[in-house]
């Protein structure tokens, strides 16, 4: 056995995900995403680049491009209707799903950052040092919110008929009810720098931002709660596809995931070592796209979860364990059980004989709870075999025999 073990520290294992990078088509920087249901979607970034999914995210094409502005922001308010905005002073609207663009706003060099609409005609642009903007007409006429603090305004975002939220610096959280026609302010419980927001229903919100930062309402915004994460990093948006599962991204590939309300956070493996994801968008508990530096797009229809393994319990054990796999000899399925106590990343891998790598069944972050899963050798000859379960300081070794 010591010899097997020299031998697994020559074949680390490998690191894989189920969020799927996806050719953009160039490596500009794509700060947002917006979807109007599961399949039609828009992304926006440097050199005016605009690009339009019509299958979820698994495909996209460019619909614009200009390389004298950037746009920072996207929302598309239906399935033909859109709105895009950035830098200088950049508003654009399309209402033949991106086949042409108009030009809407001044020439003044004010960067916009986002942009959100309740309905076809009214909306609202938040951008730097107390822009915030509102249209009732579509966006022929932008009109600058009187009262606006002298910050930056990050985000800004539509969470009801006539309610919206703007996020901004320092903790800083502004709240209208009449659509964006007044604002007050309100208490988000932070210092942090605020960037994301999601809205599930009318009471129940999450918003992401510096340090970490994610806060939880449950009473439509007015009082906020931190949730606890295990990063530190800047999370620049967050989306819920329900009250309970949802994802945050940020800084060095940082993509977090709960199925718990954020009761718990948990860092899913992000295939793409060393960027900054700046936009996030579920369309269901499963199907999502994540944008980011460098033109990367990553979609998932797993949730962003490796596949393959299946909680049996929700019983939190008290410590770390691997069972014999079962049957034992097999042929050609066999399963295992094992369990883990904490959040922790874990790595399941089969080897042969001589040690080389033969599958890796998981290697990612799991929850603590009891698991199941199965391996099918149909494609491997008869011998012996050994799988290795590491999770944290814990690791536990175990030999089977594939009969043929």
């Amino acid at each position: 056995m010591k010899t097997l073990l020299v031998i697994f520290l020559l074949f680390p294992a490998l690191i894989f995900s189920q969020w799927i990078v996806r050719p953009s088509g160039h490596t500009d920087i794509i700060y947002g995403v917006s979807f109007s249901d599961m399949n039609t979607g828009m992304a926006c970034g440097e050199a005016g680049r605009i690009l339009k999914t019509v299958n979820g995210g698994m495909t996209w094409s460019q619909v614009n491009q200009n390389n004298t502005y950037w746009l920072g922001g996207i929302h598309m308010i239906n399935n033909t209707t859109a709105s895009a905005v950035g830098y200088p002073q950049k508003i654009l609207r399309t209402t033949n799903t991106g086949g042409t663009w108009q030009q809407q706003g001044g020439t003044n060099f004010i960067p916009y950052y986002s942009v959100s609409f309740k309905d076809a005609n009214t909306g609202l642009i938040s951008g730097y040092v107390g822009t915030l903007l509102r249209t009732t007409n579509g966006g022929q006429t932008w009109v600058q919110v009187a009262g606006a603090p002298q910050v930056s305004l990050n985000t800004v975002k539509f969470i009801g008929v006539d309610k919206a939220i703007v996020l901004g610096f320092y903790g800083l959280m502004l709240y209208t009810e009449d659509a964006g026609a007044t604002f007050n302010n309100l208490s988000s419980g932070t210092t942090s720098d605020l960037y994301g927001i999601s809205f599930v229903d009318a009471n129940t919100g999450f918003v992401s931002g510096s340090n970490g930062t994610i806060i939880k309402t449950t009473d439509g915004g007015i009082s906020w709660e931190p949730q606890t994460t295990p990063v530190v990093n800047t999370l620049n948006a967050i989306s819920f596809a329900n009250a309970n599962t949802g994802n945050a991204v940020g800084y060095s590939s940082v993509i977090l995931r709960t199925t718990n309300g954020g009761a718990e956070w948990y860092q899913q493996p992000s295939p793409v070592s060393n960027t900054t994801w700046f936009g996030v968008q579920l369309t269901s508990a499963l199907n999502g796209v994540i944008v980011g530096g460098a033109g990367k797009i990553l979609y998932t229809t797993t949730g962003g979860d490796p596949i393959g393994i299946e909680s049996i319990s929700s019983e939190v054990p008290e410590r770390f364990s691997l069972s014999q796999n079962y049957p034992n000899p097999f042929n050609p399925t066999t399963n295992f059980e094992f369990s883990i106590p904490q959040v922790e990343f874990v790595n399941l891998t089969i080897y042969d004989a001589m040690g080389r790598v033969v599958e890796i069944l998981h290697n990612g972050v799991l929850k603590s709870g009891i698991y199941k899963t199965d391996w099918n050798a149909s494609n491997f000859p008869s011998g012996v075999y050994f799988y290795r379960l590491s999770a944290g300081n814990f690791t536990e070794t175990k030999r089977m025999v594939l009969v043929k």
